[in-house]
C-alpha cells in the first residue's frame, strides 16, 4: 500500500487512526524561502513553531508504542535575519513538549552544498530520532551494521560489523542528479539514507508516514525495503514525480544499498589514500 495524499497534512494526519504508523519520516521546510510551490517557506518563527508542534501532537498519537519519529531540522538562518537559528533544538523542545523522547540527534553530514562568504560554509543537518517509550522502541541493528575496517579481522565471521555511529555522511541530491530523474522539488532526500532509517526503525509490512512527502523519498524507501506506506504533500505537482519513482527506483533490489552507507565509503576511501599515500612515498624514497 503506497498512498501519497494531497493537502494540509496538519488536516490529513487526523484521518490516521490511533497507534497505526511504526515510524514518521520528515523533513519539513526550514523557513529559509525555499521555492516549494504552494508552501510559502518565510513565515514568523513563532508560526513555523506552531506548525512543527501540530504535526508532532498528531504524530504522537499515529505512532504505534514501539514507534519512532525521525524529524530532519538544520541550524538556519531564518527569515530576513542573518542570525543563524538552531532548529535542531526548538525541534527537540517540541519533541519533549509532546511526550517524545529523544533517542539520538544523528548528524548527517554532506559536502555538496553552497559555500558561504560572510560564515563558514555549512556541512551538516540533523535529525532527530525520537520515541513514545525508552524502554520499548525497534531497533534493528543488526540490519544496519558496518563492515568492519580490516577485511581480515575475526569478528567479520561473528556477526556481520559495528554499530554505526551518529554521524552519517550522505551527499545531498544535486542537480545534476535531480535532472537526469527528472524531479523538480527543491530538497531530496538521499535514498540511502531512508532506506537506513526504515531498516532500523520497523519492520517488513510496518506503517512508514512521510507527513512533508516532497518527490517521495521516504515513500521509494518504504516500497524497497517491504514496507507500506503514505505521505501527504500540499503541492500537487510532485504527486506524478513519487508515482514515476515507486515504478524505477522502488523496484531497485534492498541488497543494493548494503555497500552504500556512509561508514564503507569512508572505508573504501580511507584504504585508496593509504594505497596511494604508499605508492608516492615509495616514488619519493619516503620512509612511512
Amino acid at each position: 500500500m503506497y498512498d501519497y495524499r494531497i493537502g494540509d497534512c496538519r488536516e490529513l494526519l487526523k484521518t490516521i487512526p490511533d497507534k497505526s504508523v511504526r515510524l514518521v519520516v520528515t523533513s519539513p521546510p526550514y523557513n529559509i524561502g525555499k521555492p516549494y510551490g504552494k508552501y510559502k517557506d518565510k513565515i514568523a518563527l513563532n508560526e513555523w513553531k506552531e506548525l512543527i508542534n501540530d504535526v508532532t501532537k498528531e504524530v504522537y498519537r499515529i505512532l504505534t508504542p514501539d514507534g519512532a519519529f525521525f524529524l530532519n531540522l538544520s541550524p538556519v538562518p531564518v527569515g530576513d535575519s542573518k542570525e543563524i537559528v538552531p532548529l535542531p533544538f526548538i525541534g527537540y523542545q517540541i519533541l519533549k513538549n509532546n511526550n517524545l523522547y529523544l533517542r539520538n540527534m544523528i548528524t548527517w553530514t554532506f559536502n555538496n552544498m553552497q559555500n558561504c562568504t560572510n560564515r563558514l560554509s555549512g556541512r551538516y543537518e540533523n535529525i532527530l530520532w525520537g520515541v513514545k517509550d525508552l524502554d520499548n522502541y525497534i531497533f534493528n541493528l543488526d540490519d544496519v551494521r558496518i563492515p568492519y575496517i580490516t577485511k581480515g579481522d575475526k569478528r567479520l565471521a561473528e556477526g556481520g560489523g559495528r554499530n554505526p555511529t551518529d554521524v552519517w555522511y550522505f551527499d545531498r541530491v544535486n542537480n545534476m542528479t535531480k535532472k537526469k530523474l527528472n524531479l523538480s522539488h527543491p530538497t531530496i532526500y538521499p535514498l540511502p539514507m531512508i532506506v537506513r532509517i526504515v531498516k532500523m526503525a520497523t519492520n517488513p509490512g510496518d506503517i512508514v508516514l512521510d507527513p512533508f512527502a516532497g518527490s517521495g523519498t521516504s515513500l521509494v524507501a518504504a516500497k524497497i525495503m517491504g514496507r507500506n506506506a503514505i505521505g501527504f504533500e500540499l503541492d500537487a505537482k510532485y504527486k506524478e514525480e513519487c508515482e514515476r519513482r515507486l515504478k524505477t527506483e522502488g523496484t531497485i533490489p534492498a541488497s543494493t544499498f548494503d555497500e552504500l552507507y556512509e561508514d564503507a565509503e569512508k572505508v573504501e576511501r580511507f584504504q585508496n589514500a593509504q594505497s596511494k599515500s604508499v605508492e608516492l612515498a615509495e616514488q619519493l624514497k619516503f620512509d612511512i
